[in-house]
């Protein structure tokens, strides 16, 4: 992997963090006076855009969003139960401001790498908000901040911005196609996706239009089917050298891996638990990236006949050399009862019983175990917010750094190129779908450092193709693990993998949405109540109370109709 270097630029107009890639980290440059919008330098609040790109897609692994693909759960300071209300709106318009800014400075000097770059990072925003919300200020949403009459912009629906999004990328995609020495004013070192290399930005858009394409495969066949096929004729993202992704500098707790526990505490890293959904998963598949992504427990816990106990018939609960003795003759008068896949929900939801997870390597969290933080779970001793639990697994140590050479934001990886091609042939839009599926296992395991693995895993029973679109997704959601929000994207528009809320969540299916931020309530009253004329009220909508439409379970405009996900 390419090292990377972090120049920071504190730019007053732009109020945020600049950054920019190169070999080592040495140089911090401050600009004192800020920056006159009419004269910035578009390589600079490029820098501005990526680097809060990035950021946004690295902090989903932290928020609820790990939690609702399964990926993770966290046991304390968050109950898992699906009730997060969304979030990103301010910072992807903030975003967007920044990049239409950099687009109309390019436009003015005629450099058109930035105007491309501009278009690419502005579809990457719009789409993101299309994707959570369902209709957004689109076409007006930007002219407020330049001086223009739309201070109170209207809501574009959300079909309209998919497809505009996708124009966009297509025109970007052109602007980007051209000899590299063809292009004035690109400073490589702002750069921190590419280094200034065009050509791997016109894959990205290129890229990005396929996943957008792909997007309204089951809302809009025909026009997705055509737009997929164009796309796969066009270069795309192939292997790890021209992959989206961002590394971190590590320099202050706004350029770190979120969630570590050197920034703050250990309690901001240990609170982040593998899910048992997906680590239960890995397990079945004997899949090697669970090694290097969740540490083994400290104490497994063993449940054994009376006679076999220790310290004898009449212990209940003792630990010899390192492991938990638990008398199964116990078990029923204590609640409790051995974790089981397939019978847990029940136990938990109907009988009450206290689950003991006997795995002796790795332990996941539940979801949506009990109604209160679960850090009590698999019996921990140490039943405190924030404490240790020899009895869970924790996650590799590694994420506990405030960077490394895995540590990215992974914007847009090969692998899922891969399984996007491999989704295309099983849907008939394409060929090849065992080798693209192949490939975007081994673009994964690349990616984690472990690319010789990759053949003796394709072998395992379970991983073996059978055409399905179930096991791409499947393993496109292994894949996307520290990347969930296509993992939560996929999940909804295919319902794969079949992900079921744990018994206590506030409903008995996932989220299909965000709720609109409150600001836009607040001061753009009159086009957010037309907005909500958009979305379809289901049987959850009112599963939390005093939502009304604009509910995380309504459905926007690419849910109606379909039968995916529910």
């Amino acid at each position: 992997m390419k090292s990377m270097k972090k120049i920071f630029n504190t730019c007053l107009v732009l109020s945020i963090l600049l950054v920019s890639s190169c070999d080592d980290i040495t140089d911090i440059n401050e600009n004192p006076n800020g920056v006159d919008p009419n004269t910035a330098d578009p390589n600079f609040v490029l820098s501005t855009v990526m680097t809060e790109t990035g950021k946004s897609v690295a902090n989903r692994y932290t928020d609820f969003m790990g939690a609702w693909v399964q990926h993770t759960q966290k046991d304390s300071w968050s109950d898992n139960l699906y009730t997060a209300e969304g979030s990103g709106w301010t910072t992807y318009y903030s975003s967007l401001r920044n990049a239409q800014l950099s687009y109309i400075r390019s436009v003015e000097l005629g450099w058109e790498w930035h105007q491309g770059v501009s278009m690419v990072l502005k579809a990457m925003q719009f789409g993101k908000l299309a994707d959570f919300y369902g209709d957004v200020p689109y076409t007006e949403a930007l002219k407020g901040a330049q001086g223009g009459e739309y201070i109170y912009p209207k809501y574009d629906t959300q079909e309209s911005v998919y497809k505009s999004i996708i124009d966009e990328l297509k025109t970007a995609s052109v602007l980007l196609s051209k000899d590299q020495s063809a292009y004035e004013g690109v400073n490589a070192t702002q750069d921190i996706f590419y280094g200034g290399d065009a050509d791997k930005w016109m894959r990205l858009a290129n890229s990005l239009a396929l996943r957008y394409y792909m997007r309204l495969s089951d809302k809009d066949p025909a026009y997705a089917q055509a737009g997929v096929t164009e796309m796969l004729s066009k270069p795309l993202i192939s292997n790890l050298d021209e992959e989206c992704n961002m590394s971190f500098p590590g320099v202050s707790s706004g350029d770190s891996w979120p969630s570590n526990g050197i920034n703050t505490t250990r309690s901001d890293f240990t609170r982040i638990k593998p899910c048992a959904t997906f680590s239960n998963k890995l397990g079945e598949l004997d899949d090697p990236r669970r090694h290097i992504w969740f540490a083994p427990i400290v104490m497994p816990i063993k449940v054994v006949l009376p006679g076999q106990m220790p310290g004898g018939a009449g212990e209940d609960d003792e630990i010899v050399d390192g492991v938990r003795y638990i008398n199964a003759a116990s078990m029923d008068d204590l609640g409790y009862k051995i974790y089981n896949p397939e019978t847990w929900f029940n136990d938990r939801k109907i009988d009450g019983l206290t689950m003991i997870d006997t795995n002796s390597v790795y332990v996941g969290i539940p979801v949506s175990n009990q109604e209160t933080d679960p850090y009590t779970y698999n019996l921990n001793p140490i039943a405190e917010r924030g404490g240790f639990n020899q009895h869970v697994s924790e996650m590799n140590e590694q994420f506990n750094n405030v960077s490394g050479e895995y540590l990215l934001a992974r914007i847009f990886s090969s692998a899922e190129v891969h399984f996007l091609m491999a989704e295309a042939a099983v849907r008939g839009w394409g060929s090849n779908a065992e080798a693209h599926y192949l490939a975007g296992i081994k673009a994964s395991f690349d990616a984690w450092g472990i690319g010789d693995e990759a053949a003796d895993y394709m072998g395992n029973d379970g991983v073996a193709f059978d055409d399905t679109l179930e096991k791409v997704m499947e393993q496109k959601w292994i894949a996307g693990f520290t990347s969930p929000e296509e993992s939560y994207m996929d999940w909804r528009r295919t319902g794969a993998p079949d992900l079921i809320p744990g018994p206590f969540s506030k409903s008995d299916v996932i989220p299909v949405r965000f709720m609109y931020d409150a600001s836009d309530y607040e001061i753009n009253n009159e086009n957010y109540n037309d907005a909500l004329n958009s979305l379809e009220a289901t049987s959850h909508t009112d599963d939390i109370p005093g939502r009304g439409i604009d509910a995380t379970w309504s459905k926007n405009w690419l849910q109606q109709g379909v039968t995916e996900p529910w």
